[in-house]
């Protein structure tokens, strides 16, 4: 064992070396896993903030003219009716919201954009899940009265106010004046695509009467209470939407009916397989590391040829020799193994960071890397050890 250290302390650049390729294995694999967990956070984030268990019913943006098929056509057949029979006749008193949308420009003091302007009822918020960072949401009596309110996504905010905290300021939408009464939370772009920090929400009967002057809707969601039946709930909405607007063969559907199920599938099926994917890269940067520290004592052993003939000379056995190599290997892998945990939770904090995830240190994950790379390293060490236990020793006293 003392001849160990001695020999680790005499070859200082080749021990380094040998750290050097076991911190970076283990701190690669660890940063390559804590990325994807930080991935499949944010995937699971915003399938919370989508639902779940929501039923969303829209128009068609086409329709068949004359036998040929237009494209974003505007579909005007979804009406307060079919809202009230929907609720009335299949889902009885769940939480819902109608919506309907419009860019629209905007104005607030010297500064002015066009945002997205959507109208929607006081169940779209927690249907989404959406909380306030200030001020408050609109209510029932803002809807019956058409109240002139506005609530700002974060970016509209920013955009509009910078620093400054908007609520109880006013703003014109299309020169009709609104004040504001809250700011949502910061979402981020969302698994559909839509980045909705930078639409601004009014009350569904204002955006309709005040600023779009239509008497039809978008889309309305409808919040499933329970998930076992949202296919069923699917299946009758077509069914009494096919009825009311007089569906048949030679006429196609003016309107579709979507869960998030599908979306959320696919979501979580991508994010599983890139979380296999990754931690395959995360395994073969083991494997390179240990294919370094393989080829690094196996130059050790040249090198130390007639050092090992000496030795076996002198009275050491081929355990003896072996056991050296090894324990060299040993102490070089754990300061490696070490060295990697602090540098891969530091990679992966700064990964995190530069590309706007959530921090995830996986423990588990990280442990796992830990045992796997010490475990791989003490067997490729031990190869170049087997090799230098059964040289001859007369052999070995002649080498060059």
């Amino acid at each position: 064992m003392k001849s160990g250290w001695r020999q680790l302390r005499r070859f200082r650049l080749r021990s380094a070396l040998v750290i050097c390729c076991a911190a970076l294995g283990v701190a690669g694999s660890i940063t390559a896993v804590n990325y994807a967990s930080g991935g499949q956070q944010r995937v699971l984030e915003q399938i919370r903030r989508l639902g779940t268990n929501v039923v969303v019913v829209s128009a068609k943006q086409s329709q068949t003219v004359a036998g040929r098929e237009r494209t974003g056509t505007i579909v005007t057949t979804l009406v307060e009716a079919d809202y009230v029979a929907i609720r009335r006749n299949l889902l009885g008193p769940v939480r819902a919201s109608a919506r309907v949308s419009a860019p629209l420009r905007l104005k607030a003091g010297f500064l002015s954009k066009i945002a997205p302007v959507v109208g929607v009822e006081p169940d779209y918020f927690p249907i989404k899940s959406w909380e306030l960072v200030g001020g408050s949401l609109f209510g029932a009596a803002d809807i019956k009265r058409s109240a002139r309110v506005a609530l700002l996504g974060h970016t509209v905010a920013c955009d509009l106010f910078g620093d400054t905290q908007p609520v109880g300021e006013h703003l014109f939408i299309n020169r009709v004046p609104f004040k504001i009464i809250g700011v949502l939370a910061e979402r981020g772009e969302g698994l559909d695509n839509t980045n909705e920090d930078g639409q601004i929400f009014v009350p569904l009967t204002a955006a309709m009467r005040r600023l779009l002057n239509r008497d039809y809707f978008d889309s309305i969601l409808f919040e499933i209470p329970d998930v076992t039946n949202m296919a069923q709930a699917e299946r009758g909405i077509v069914d009494l939407l096919s009825v009311r607007h007089r569906i048949t063969r030679f006429r196609s559907d003016d309107f579709q009916v979507q869960s998030q199920r599908d979306l959320i599938e696919t979501q979580l099926a991508s994010s599983e397989r890139l979380g296999f994917l990754v931690r395959w890269i995360g395994f073969s940067a083991l494997v390179v590391a240990g294919l370094g520290i393989l080829a690094i004592a196996w130059i050790a052993v040249r090198d130390r040829t007639k050092e090992i003939g000496t030795r076996r000379a002198l009275g050491a056995t081929a355990p003896d020799i072996f056991f050296q190599f090894v324990f060299e290997a040993t102490v070089l892998a754990t300061f490696g193994v070490a060295l990697g945990l602090g540098l891969g939770w530091w990679v992966s904090r700064i990964t995190a960071e530069q590309t706007g995830l959530v921090f995830v240190f996986d423990s588990f994950n990280a442990m796992l890397a830990l045992v796997m790379a010490f475990v791989l390293n003490l067997l490729f060490a031990s190869w170049p050890a087997l090799r230098a236990a059964r040289l001859d020793p007369i052999r070995a006293l002649q080498h060059e």
